[in-house]
């Protein structure tokens, strides 16, 4: 390679790689936006507090970059085609036949909008359901002898939807970060909202009796000596210092805004993904690696976010046409 050739591909090169940089601050920028219209949605007094700005930057981009990791384990992207269900393992393990597919993707209001709102014939998207695992007890033959009550560890699917239908796969992944990022910051401001409505309860106790104390002060030259008003005073220094706790908790806070930083940067522990290999016989019951019966076999992404119910995962192509046929059998 001549010279020439050698620095004109580094500088293509080069010039690729500022390229990307570019559009990967351009994104993050975006994300940062929209988390952080959420959070001043939800706590309108927290960009006031200093440094706001570039801690919760610096943590979101922390929960970024463990969000992508995980994305990239989710395999796919596959067809969701109704006419497939038979020959595509994943398909027929987690749908009970073509019509919960139709089911699933003409009752999803994000994909009816992705189509409409951009006349694309085809979408990518996260298709996810409840993943459910049993012990049951049944039948087993080996050589020649059947074995009764074995316990049998069958799997099954449900709820499942359809997620971030977007026109790539880099587009869905970026909008599947953007959800799990808003979800992480939902966390921290829902368990805020309860101390919020408790506040108010409590305030509306303390004017109450403030407005009773008063009135007896009124109506009795001595009130001090009234056993009911030394009570009333008790309770009301009570409901003052429970007011000072939930205001120490609550979205005003540097306190509060270290909980919300603490939530992204803690996303590893929050939101957890792991690749879950499947070998299914037509029952869908669990069989072991060396076994020889005929099985469907597939990978999904295992997820689970918080405390909720581990789901499965996995992208999936979806074309227009399907949501214009007629969907039959039973509703999902």
């Amino acid at each position: 390679m001549n010279p020439f050739t050698y620095i004109k591909n580094a500088f293509r090169h080069f010039s690729h790689r500022m390229a990307e940089k570019r559009q990967q601050k351009i994104l993050n920028e975006k994300i940062f936006c929209d988390v952080n219209r959420f959070i001043k949605k939800e706590c309108p007094k927290m960009a006031a507090i200093s440094g706001y700005r570039k801690k919760v930057g610096q943590a979101i981009a922390l929960a970024a970059a463990h969000i992508d990791e995980l994305m990239g384990q989710i395999p796919g992207p596959i067809d969701l085609n109704p006419d497939q269900w038979a020959d595509q393992p994943v398909l027929h393990s987690m749908f009970t036949g073509p019509h919960e597919i139709l089911t699933t993707l003409k009752s999803s209001p994000h994909l009816i909008r992705f189509f409409k709102s951009t006349g694309n014939d085809t979408a990518v998207a996260l298709l996810a359901a409840d993943f459910r695992e049993k012990t049951v007890f049944g039948v087993e033959k080996s050589n020649d002898i059947i074995r009764r009550d074995v316990p049998k560890k069958a799997v099954y699917f449900e709820n499942q939807n359809i997620y971030a239908p977007a026109a790539t796969v880099d587009a869905c992944r970026f909008r599947i970060k953007h959800l799990a990022l808003i979800a992480l910051c939902r966390q921290v401001t829902q368990s805020t909202s309860g101390l919020e409505e408790w506040k108010k309860e409590l305030q509306n106790q303390q004017h109450l009796l403030e407005f009773k104390l008063g009135t007896q002060k009124f109506n009795d030259p001595d009130p001090s000596a009234d056993e009911s008003v030394i009570e009333a005073k008790q309770v009301l220094g009570e409901i003052k210092a429970k007011i000072h706790s939930i205001n120490s908790q609550v979205n005003a806070t540097p306190d509060h805004l270290a909980r919300i930083i603490q939530a992204f940067e803690t996303a590893g522990t929050n939101l957890v993904l792991e690749q879950t290999p499947l070998k299914l016989d037509r029952l869908g019951f669990r069989l072991n690696a060396e076994s020889t019966e005929p099985a469907f076999e597939f990978t999904v992404a295992g997820f689970r976010f918080g405390k909720n119910e581990k789901m499965a995962g996995i992208w999936v192509q979806i074309s227009r046409d399907f949501l214009k046929s007629p969907a039959s059998g039973k509703s999902h």
